[in-house]
């Protein structure tokens, strides 16, 4: 009898850790979503373009753009998300700053705002732009596992440098022709 409850233990333990290891090999799973919205630019527009929806903000340099989108929690496990990985795509007008951090059960949703740093229109010709279409979170699970996930925006954040008079900074050589 004694044996019977031992092999029952090593086989829950078993169980147990391999689940454990599936969970450690798997990233969280995010989504995004709206209803979205900004603040600390004087303009915005959103417009769609095939399957792709644009968010057209206007630049402010120095500025602080604030996005602010649902988040939901995909997995079976409770998350809490800490805010943004130190690795995050590159965009040329855009510097992520900051992301309120969240707790969420399964299959829960929160609304988080994403802080941007709005600089660097002095680098770019007077018509170019920047996009930003996802942001790496920084993910803890269980209070012990910790994941970089890339989550995709519900709209394109797009912005556009402006003329040289709204770039404070730009000079005659500064920016390329275009």
């Amino acid at each position: 009898m004694l044996r019977r409850f031992a092999l029952v233990g090593v086989l829950l333990l078993l169980v147990l850790a391999g689940g454990g290891v599936a969970l450690a090999r798997t990233s969280p799973s995010l989504t995004a979503s709206g209803p979205t919205s900004v603040s600390g630019t004087e303009a915005s527009a959103v417009f769609t373009i095939a399957d792709r929806t644009v968010r057209q903000v206007r630049y402010a340099d120095g500025g602080t753009l604030r996005y602010t989108f649902r988040l939901t929690n995909d997995e079976r496990v409770p998350v809490e998300v800490r805010g943004l990985s130190d690795q995050q795509p590159p965009s040329r007008l855009f510097h992520p700053t900051g992301l309120t951090p969240v707790q969420l059960g399964p299959g829960e949703s929160a609304d988080v705002t994403l802080a941007l740093h709005m600089s660097g229109c002095e680098t770019l010709s007077a018509r170019a732009g920047a996009f930003v279409t996802e942001v790496v979170l920084r993910v803890e699970r269980g209070g012990v596992l910790t994941d970089d996930v890339t989550v995709s925006l519900p709209e394109e954040l797009h912005t556009g440098s402006p003329r040289e008079a709204f770039c404070p900074n730009s000079t005659a050589t500064s920016r390329p022709p275009g």
